[in-house]
């Protein structure tokens, strides 16, 4: 994740603007005089993991047509190439190359240096930070389209052949009716719906698997993994990715430090006026 200002990506969009004057290639859905705008250029700039609705593209097309109404306008009075501009500019440019070096010289080489070791320790020396907030239960969760292919599930997941293998016969044929399957995950009462499933996964014993419940959504069979109730600690797996944002914040902080002072030894620098010199900042 990048970690500077949206302001510099806009102003970032302006120099990109002012140095390609290559009309772009694709299916034109907007045009301003001669700027277009194209389908490729809207899902460049979009949400890849999904396709943006007709509502998301009429919203973002309206804005693109308004921004460079506003654009055209203030390029036609000048106000593109005034000073002021210039140096928003070069001064956007400038904080977005340093934010470029420190997320991949500093940043990203400090989350990955953290180890496994490292978060369990972490977890270990502070037990009173890591309790839940709420009731949870950890389940295994698999969904299945009909009743009676649900229990044919349970009975093999019951038998000689166990869970995990019933899960894999079952995974790999889509024939079989599973419509979906979630592994081991941390569910409260306001998380876990239909609402009937916490009734059923909260009577459950350790490792013991349900009876088919029906919802709008299919057959439900789970698995209870564990409970933990509200002011008592979590496990590890819980909060494992909190841990890691803990420590990545203070080695980051770590890592640019010692980042800043290795370029301090690299070069010259000098201070050419004295912190007692009021008079080097129009001091009297």
């Amino acid at each position: 994740m990048k970690r500077f200002p949206f302001f510099f990506l806009c102003t970032a969009c302006m120099i990109m603007y002012g140095c390609g004057e290559q009309q772009p290639q694709g299916r034109v859905v907007a045009r301003v005089n001669d700027q277009v705008l194209t389908l490729e250029m809207i899902r460049a700039q979009s949400d890849t993991s999904r396709k943006p609705s007709d509502e998301e593209m009429k919203q973002f097309v309206n804005r693109w047509v308004t921004n460079e109404l506003l654009f055209q306008e203030a390029r036609q009075k000048g106000y593109d190439a005034s000073e002021q501009i210039r140096q928003k500019v070069a001064e956007a440019h400038k904080q977005l190359s340093i934010a470029e070096l420190l997320e991949n010289e500093v940043y990203a080489l400090a989350e990955k240096s953290i180890t496994s070791d490292e978060v369990t320790s972490y977890y270990q020396t502070h037990p009173g930070e890591f309790t839940a907030n709420e009731d949870l239960i950890r389940l295994t969760v698999a969904v299945f389209n009909r009743n009676d292919v649900a229990t044919q599930f349970r009975a093999i997941a019951l038998g000689p052949q166990g869970w995990v293998e019933a899960v894999a016969a079952f995974r790999s044929d889509l024939t079989k009716g599973m419509i979906s399957y979630a592994d081991s995950l941390f569910y409260s009462q306001s998380t876990l719906y239909p609402a009937e499933l916490w009734k059923v996964a909260a009577i459950l014993g350790y490792h013991e698997v349900s009876f088919p419940v029906k919802t709008s959504a299919g057959f439900f069979v789970i698995r209870q993994l564990g409970q933990y109730k509200k002011g008592t600690t979590v496990p590890l797996s819980y909060v494992e990715e909190e841990i890691r944002q803990r420590l990545a914040m203070e080695r980051r902080q770590e890592r640019y430090q010692e980042f800043i002072q290795q370029l301090r030894n690299k070069h010259t620098v000098q201070f050419m006026f004295s912190q007692t010199d009021s008079t080097a900042f129009g001091g009297e």
